[in-house]
C-alpha cells in the first residue's frame, strides 16, 4: 500500500457509523414503542369482554326461568290439566269438608257422649280419634295440597301455607292415634290388632317422611333442582289417597263394632256413619280432582324457582 492510499483509507474509516451507540438507542425506541403497539388492543378487548360477561344476576334470573319452564313441561307431560278453574271445585269441596266434620261432631257428641282426654267412661277418649283424624290428615291435609290451586298468594306465600297446614294436620294425626292407643290401653283392648291400624301407622309415617322432606328440600336448606320435581306432588297424593282410603275403613270397623254391641243396622246413627264416611270419601275424591286437572289463580312469580 502507497503512502497516498493509507490516508485515504483512514478517512474511509473515520467517516464509517459505529454499530455500538446506535445499538441501545434502537433496543429503547423498540421497546417504547412496543407497548403502546401491543397494549392498546388488550385493554380494548379487556374493556368489550368485561361489557359482554353477565352479571351473575342475570345469571340466577336465566337459571331460575329455565327451571320454571322445564318443571312447567315435566307437569303437563305428567299430569296434563284441562284448564277447568279450581273456584268453584273448591266452594264444593270445602262445603263437603264442613259437612264431614259437622256429621263427625255430631256422630261424637249427640250419639256417643262427648269427648274427654281423663273420664271413667273410656268411649269417650276414643270418640277423640275419629274428630282429629277428620280435622287433620283428610280436611286440613286436603287443605294443604290444594292451597296452590285456589289462594291468590304469591308463590313463596303459598309454599308457607303448604307447609304449616300440613304440620298441623300431621300433628293433629299424631295425638289422634296416641287417643286410639290410650283408649286401648286403659280398657284392655289389643293394639294393632286390624288393617285399619297397620294402614294408620303406616299412614301417619309415611306423612311425616313426606313433611321432613319437604322441608329440607323446599325450605331448608333447599335441594338442588334435580330433588325439586314433581314426583313430591305425586307421592303426597297417593299418601293423601291412603288417608281417606283408611278413613273410610276406619268408620266401617267403627260401626261394625257398634253393631256387634246392639246398635241397629238400620238405625240412625248407622245411617249417620255411612253418610259420614261417604262425604269424607266425596271430599277427597274433589281434593284429587281439584289438583290434578284444575287451573289455579295467576300470581306473580317470587318464589326461589315451585308444593
Amino acid at each position: 500500500m502507497t503512502e497516498a492510499e493509507e490516508p485515504k483509507k483512514q478517512v474511509l474509516e473515520s467517516e464509517k457509523p459505529s454499530d455500538l451507540p446506535p445499538a441501545p438507542a434502537t433496543a429503547a425506541t423498540s421497546s417504547e414503542e412496543k407497548p403502546a403497539v401491543v397494549e392498546a388492543p388488550k385493554e380494548e378487548y379487556k374493556e368489550k369482554s368485561e361489557e359482554k360477561a353477565p352479571e351473575p344476576e342475570d345469571e340466577s334470573k336465566a337459571l331460575a326461568i329455565a327451571e320454571k319452564r322445564e318443571k312447567e313441561q315435566r307437569r303437563k307431560r305428567a299430569m296434563p290439566a284441562i284448564g277447568v278453574s279450581s273456584t268453584p271445585l273448591t266452594f264444593v269441596m270445602h262445603a263437603l269438608g264442613v259437612a264431614a266434620l259437622v256429621l263427625v261432631l255430631v256422630w261424637s257428641i249427640y250419639f256417643r257422649g262427648g269427648f274427654a282426654w281423663e273420664a271413667t267412661d273410656k268411649s269417650l277418649i276414643f270418640n277423640l280419634h275419629p274428630f282429629l283424624m277428620v280435622l287433620g290428615l283428610v280436611f286440613l291435609g286436603g287443605e294443604a295440597i290444594i292451597s296452590y290451586r285456589y289462594l291468590p298468594l304469591r308463590k313463596d306465600v303459598k309454599k308457607l301455607v303448604h307447609l304449616v297446614l300440613h304440620a298441623i294436620a300431621l300433628a293433629l294425626g299424631i295425638i289422634g292415634i296416641y287417643t286410639a292407643f290410650k283408649n286401648h290401653n286403659e280398657t284392655g283392648v289389643a293394639n294393632l290388632y286390624s288393617l285399619h291400624s297397620w294402614i294408620g301407622i303406616g299412614v301417619i309415617c309415611l306423612y311425616g317422611i313426606q313433611w321432613i322432606y319437604g322441608f329440607l328440600v323446599f325450605f331448608y336448606p333447599k335441594g338442588s333442582p334435580g330433588l325439586r320435581s314433581d314426583s313430591m306432588e305425586h307421592f303426597g297424593l297417593f299418601v293423601y289417597i291412603l288417608v281417606v282410603g283408611n278413613a273410610t275403613l276406619g268408620f266401617l270397623e267403627k260401626l261394625t263394632f257398634l253393631e256387634s254391641s246392639g246398635v241397629e243396622k238400620f238405625g240412625s246413627e248407622a245411617f249417620l256413619v255411612n253418610f259420614t264416611a261417604l262425604v269424607t270419601l266425596v271430599f277427597g275424591a274433589f281434593v284429587i280432582l281439584i289438583s290434578v286437572i284444575s287451573q289455579g289463580p295467576v300470581e306473580e312469580d317470587h318464589s326461589y324457582s315451585d308444593i
